[in-house]
């Protein structure tokens, strides 16, 4: 009985501490109509355990729509280097077309997914797709990418490739979405880092 005890309160003991290393949320459902909110990614010192430094997000652009048309954006994977390939996942409220573009750190814009197909839904997908033809790949240079996500109820032109400058790419963007009651824009942005 004496060696008993002591095991029991060992056990008890390492059950506990492993319990006390693991977090479990339990997220509720959301309904199209109940939050207009994004999820967007937890900065690294909120408590997440990711040890790479994401950008701080840009603030809104007030010339374009804002993001109620998005339930989750994610640009994945957290560590990005030239030549990853990269992927966003992407939750919307009403089905539509997805656009992503970015501007480099020296402010050159590019398109990363135009006009991508999308079904309303709670649960978020991968644009693009797994085995796509046109994979999203990192690319130099190294620093902090700002991104837009643009979802709209029909195609749009999409021609940023080689703008110059944010407020030739926000006028373009603006543009594009100008003829949409609707459209959504949401803003990130992400880490190209040296390998």
């Amino acid at each position: 009985m004496l060696i008993r005890r002591p095991v029991t309160i060992v056990l008890a003991i390492v059950a506990a501490l492993l319990a006390s290393s693991c977090t479990v949320t339990f997220l509720p459902q959301v309904d199209a109509g109940e939050s207009t909110s994004v999820d967007r990614p937890r900065s690294p010192n909120d408590g997440s355990t990711s040890n790479v430094d994401r950008p701080r997000p840009p603030g809104p652009s007030a010339s374009l729509p804002g993001d109620e048309g998005f339930r989750i954006f994610e640009v994945a994977p957290r560590t990005i280097y030239p030549g990853t390939q990269m992927y966003f996942r992407v939750s919307v409220r009403r089905g539509g077309y997805l656009t992503v573009t970015a501007l480099d750190p020296a402010g050159r814009a590019t398109v990363l997914v135009r006009n991508f197909p999308i079904d309303a839904g709670g649960s978020p997908i991968r644009v693009p797709p797994v085995g796509t033809r046109e994979p999203v790949e990192a690319r130099a240079p190294e620093g902090t990418w700002r991104l837009r996500a643009m979802w709209s109820p029909m195609r749009i032109d999409a021609r940023y490739d080689g703008l110059r400058g944010l407020d030739a790419w926000t006028e373009a963007i603006r543009a594009d979405l100008a003829r949409f009651d609707d459209a959504s824009v949401f803003e990130d942005a992400y880490e190209v880092q040296r390998r």
